[in-house]
Formats: C-alpha cells, sequence, structure tokens
C-alpha cells in the first residue's frame, strides 16, 4: 500500500467519529452505532498497524503518523478546554477535538476515568480529560500492536 494512502487511512476514526456523534440520537441506529463502530475501528486500527509495518516505516515514526490526528485532537482538546476560559472556547473546534476519541470505545474506560476525580462517582472536567487522554492512548497500543504482530509474523515467515 502507498505511504500517502496509509496517511489518509489515518484520517478513518475522525470520520468515525463524526458518524457516532451525528447519529447517536437517532433512535435504534444511534445507539447501535455508538457501541458498533469503536469495536470496528479498533479492528481496523489493527490492521492498519499492521499495513504501517509492511510499508517499511519504523515504529516510532509509524505510530507518530499513524496516531498524528489522535495526539492534534488532544492538544486541541487541552488547548479549548483547560487552557482557555470558557468564554473563549471555539465550539467547531471544541467538538472537533473530540472527534477521534469518538470512535474509540470509550464506554469501556468511563470507571477508569472517573478515578482521576477528587469525589468518587462523580463526571466532571477532570473525567472528560482523563478519558480523551485514555481514548488516544488506547489507539496508540492497538495500533502498536498490529504493528508488532505484522512485524513478528514477517520475521517468523522469513525464518522457516
Amino acid at each position: 500500500m502507498k505511504k500517502r494512502t496509509l496517511v489518509l487511512l489515518a484520517l478513518v476514526p475522525v470520520a468515525v467519529g463524526l458518524v457516532v456523534n451525528f447519529t447517536l440520537f437517532v433512535p435504534v441506529v444511534g445507539p447501535l452505532l455508538f457501541f458498533l463502530l469503536p469495536l470496528a475501528t479498533t479492528v481496523f486500527w489493527v490492521y492498519l498497524g499492521g499495513r504501517y509495518a509492511c510499508a517499511g516505516w519504523n515504529a516510532p515514526c509509524a505510530t507518530l503518523i499513524g496516531n498524528a490526528m489522535g495526539l492534534l485532537s488532544l492538544a486541541v482538546y487541552v488547548w479549548q478546554y483547560v487552557l482557555l476560559p470558557d468564554e473563549n472556547v471555539n465550539l467547531f473546534l471544541a467538538a472537533a477535538s473530540q472527534m477521534f476519541s469518538a470512535a474509540t470505545p470509550t464506554y469501556l474506560f468511563g470507571r477508569l476515568a472517573m478515578l482521576f476525580e477528587s469525589q468518587p462517582n462523580y463526571i466532571g472536567e477532570v473525567t472528560a480529560l482523563a478519558l480523551q487522554v485514555i481514548a488516544v492512548l488506547y489507539m496508540i497500543a492497538v495500533f502498536g500492536f498490529g504493528y508488532a504482530w505484522e512485524k513478528r509474523k514477517a520475521v517468523h515467515s522469513q525464518l522457516d
């Protein structure tokens, strides 16, 4: 696969996040897509990590390029929600910064993110920020798993 195509495929989680966010309130379909699309994106992300391994990029470079949108989204999220006062927040950037993480199964990590809050069973700004960080770390780990799996397969096929 061409490297240009691989870079474009790294935008898939943002597109999935858009679909998840825009269909969330559609009866029956929205909740179904909310649960299924992030799982499908996880499978795709493992596959894409493997394709990056076959393209000849080293692991750190492939991980940075493949997850650049996630890292950029996290940086914009921190900028909009942590560093700016509420009256200066750009709603478009604030919403766009959450599209990458919407493509991850964040419903699996909600309780983990709540551990960062000072009060038990409270969901606040700290929980939301922790969930964004966990989502990006999850995607990096899944991508790395796919990359390592493909490299391992290539080494074992050369030995046989």
